[in-house]
């Protein structure tokens, strides 16, 4: 009986082993799973005002401001961005209408033949009249997703005060992917970097499809000094990667464990134009600003379900990770890769490439490492007390004679 048993007992666990020699999915390098994990925290902003001037017949369109790159640092949507991406939000009236007045000076000596003396007089004598000023303030997410945000708090741009170019934004809504600050302290000179963000040199422009504008920027690189700071002391990470043009501002930079050690602040120009060295504020001082805004750096449900769900399809357990991605579109119906993996999970089931998941059978297997232990001990029990009645049985017939 109990050999049975073993011999059942080790064709159902042999058959188990069998479900798990499935095709092997695609290898992801270290590299592009830190670049999949993070893409849905990093969004592009845009933080501008514009308005309408007329002179004479002539409609002129000024605009001021521009747009940036950003992370989500918690569910409850916060972004961590640059204080110059979005410090034409904080600017009154008065400074608004200046700056385009001075926008109109350059498209008027620009465009119109005209000199720069001329255009501040055409100003200045009212025969430019402004219409009304409109504010454009969002956060683009990779999802394509458009939310105004509120300013919650801002430092000073740099080269400015303690040059602390760091602002905290907030949108509306919940569940937002997230990014993971690290500690400045463990940033060393050499370490790999990753810059995620909106280059200007990356968008397309009218040759590019509605879908290319949503695409992120992924750029390698390493750290060039972790030493530096302004003048006025904070301080800075100097790195160096191929591609960081205007538009990366604000954008995290990963260390190669997928954690932010601070954002991309200023480049350095040199005599060849702007490819000098770039800078970056440390996780020190995002913290800060985290703090000043009442709020603190927490990886969200989304970011957690969606980050499971990835190493378990990494792994070849498709309908596992389907359910994980699942769960992931339930908490973000916005999230910019689910849909695709879900779609990717279901064709590998379809074709036979799921693995077999083994800690869902853990239980089975406990249950019957504790079935063959109770067997085991009911064998050698009966083993003992048939071996004891032989001998009392023995010596009873001795003890007859």
């Amino acid at each position: 009986m109990l050999k049975k048993f073993l011999l059942i007992t080790l064709i159902i666990t042999f058959s188990f082993c069998q479900l798990n020699t499935a095709a092997a999915s695609k290898e992801w390098t270290q590299e592009e799973k830190l670049a999949k994990i993070s893409k849905p925290a990093v969004v592009r902003i845009w933080a501008y005002y514009y308005a309408t001037w007329a002179i004479g017949n002539h409609q002129i369109l000024t605009a001021h401001g521009g747009f940036g790159s950003g992370a989500f640092i918690n569910s409850e949507g916060y972004v961590v961005t640059n204080a110059h991406v979005v410090d034409v939000c904080s600017h009154a009236d008065k400074q608004k209408w200046e700056n385009l007045a001075w926008q109109l000076v350059y498209t008027l000596v620009e465009n119109y033949q005209v000199n720069k003396e001329q255009a501040i007089a055409l100003i200045n004598q009212g025969y430019a009249h402004i219409g009304k000023i409109h504010m454009v303030n969002v956060v683009v997410t990779p999802g394509g997703e458009e939310l105004p945000f509120e300013l919650k708090e801002i430092g000073s741009p740099a080269g400015q005060k303690d040059s602390k170019d760091i602002a905290i934004i907030k949108v509306a809504g919940q569940n937002y992917p997230t990014i993971r600050l690290s500690g400045s302290d463990k940033t060393r000179t050499g370490e790999r970097i990753f810059v995620a963000g909106y280059p200007s040199a990356g968008d397309l422009k009218a040759m590019g499809s509605v879908k290319s504008y949503l695409e992120w920027s992924w750029s390698p690189g390493s750290v060039s000094s972790d030493k530096k700071t302004t003048a006025q002391g904070t301080p800075l990470i100097q790195i160096n990667a191929e591609g960081v043009t205007p538009g990366n501002s604000g954008g995290p930079v990963f260390n190669s464990d997928g954690h932010v050690i601070g954002l991309l602040t200023f480049y350095m120009n040199t005599k060849d134009g702007p490819n000098g060295p770039l800078y970056c504020l440390d996780a020190a001082t995002i913290q800060e600003y985290i703090r000043k805004a009442g709020t603190s750096n927490n990886e969200s449900l989304t970011n957690r379900s969606y980050r499971q769900g990835l190493e378990l399809y990494w792994n070849g357990y498709y309908s596992k990770a389907l359910s994980k991605f699942e769960e992931t579109r339930r908490l973000y119906a916005n999230h910019s890769e689910v849909d695709i993996l879900i779609a990717e999970c279901q064709q590998n089931i379809i074709e036979g490439n799921d693995k077999c998941y083994w800690p869902d059978y853990y239980g089975y297997f406990s249950l019957f490492a504790l079935l063959f232990a109770t067997a085991l001990a009911i064998y050698y029990k009966r083993k003992k007390s048939a071996k004891i009645k032989l001998l009392n049985n023995c010596h009873d017939n001795n003890t007859g004679k």
